[in-house]
């Protein structure tokens, strides 16, 4: 019996173990890599469930999956990855509202992990890209979105590697990032809808963006207790971005593809789209086939020469004057 016990034990999350949190004084603990491993699931599980479903659709409405699928894989790898308790750095907190008993130095030294942010970097937008294409944005003011969506990612970044109190001034950089994103689509987005006339699109687009936006500014709460404040301990921290990272990072992109399956690439883009699986399908003819070409134009048959014109009439004519 003690044998099976042993080997229970050898077999349950062994990450803190083999990758020890070595030079940090607030780490995370066994329960907290449970959860990140459990994260990890929920983001695998549903960016492997839609891979399946996607090659059920045409070609023409994947693209709408795709942008779904990929940034639940992307965080896939990021909570992998602070599972295994690996991709961090100690930075030592500015605050000393978290002690442990084998805190050696005032305050202590957090266990900061950059793979969340590496993770955010390639996640982040893909949520702000569905909103810009309810409303068929152009691709430049797309681009724009997402930069700012990159700027919010790396100030908070460096804010998290800093000791000091300079950490708050990058702090702010990215939450203007934020802002001057969502007016943007807001603005820009939410008024190529109006040109479209279609008040349920555009009432989707609101509903659908206000939930982004409410997530979105809610993680400022989250640093500002966590690498900011060293008020919440890792573990609690890593529950508090997990929760709105499986909202914002996986439910929400799920949303958009009901709403696009129900929508239809027709309606939001604003014109028919060409099935290009029809177009390769055997049945069809293929492009620069005899049968696609123009018919060549049958020969004019020749004119009938004109009948002479009989003498009678000349005569006739003759007469009359």
């Amino acid at each position: 019996m003690s044998d099976f016990v042993d080997l229970m034990k050898r077999g349950g999350n062994q990450a803190i173990r083999i990758n020890p949190p070595t030079g940090a004084d607030f780490h995370i603990t066994n329960r907290g890599s449970d959860w990140l491993f459990s994260a990890f699931c929920v983001f695998m599980f549903f960016a492997l469930l839609l891979i399946a479903l996607m090659f059920r659709k045409p070609v023409t409405e994947r693209k709408y999956y795709y942008t779904a699928i990929a940034p639940m894989f992307f965080m896939s790898i990021a909570y992998f990855t602070m599972a295994s308790n690996l991709g961090w750095t100690p930075i030592r907190a500015e605050f000393n509202h978290v002690r442990t008993s084998t805190q050696v130095e005032h305050p202590g030294y957090r266990q900061i992990f950059y793979a969340r942010y590496i993770g955010w970097f390639l996640a982040f937008p893909w949520p702000i890209i569905q909103a810009s294409i309810l409303g068929n944005t152009p691709w430049l003011h797309m681009a724009f979105n997402v930069a700012m969506v990159e700027v919010f990612v790396v100030c908070w970044l460096i804010a998290s590697l800093i000791h000091s109190t300079y950490k708050w001034g990058y702090y702010v950089f990215g939450i203007a990032g934020a802002i001057v994103c969502s007016i943007s689509v807001m603005t820009t987005t939410n008024n190529l809808i109006k040109t479209k006339n279609d008040a349920n699109l555009r009432k989707v687009f609101i509903y659908f963006y206000s939930i982004i936006m409410f997530f979105w500014f809610t993680y400022p709460v989250a640093f500002g207790i966590s690498e900011g404040g060293n008020v919440l301990q890792p573990d609690s921290e890593h529950i508090f971005y997990g929760i709105l990272d499986l909202l914002m990072m996986c439910a929400v992109p799920l949303i958009f593809v009901v709403i696009s399956g129900y929508m239809g690439a027709e309606r939001i883009e604003g014109k028919k789209s060409k099935d290009v699986e029809a177009l390769s399908s055997p049945a069809s003819p293929k492009i620069g086939s005899p049968s696609t070409l123009a018919s060549p134009k049958s020969p004019k048959s020749p004119k009938s020469p004109k009948s002479p014109k009989s003498p009678k009439s000349k005569k006739s004519k003759k007469s009359h004057k």
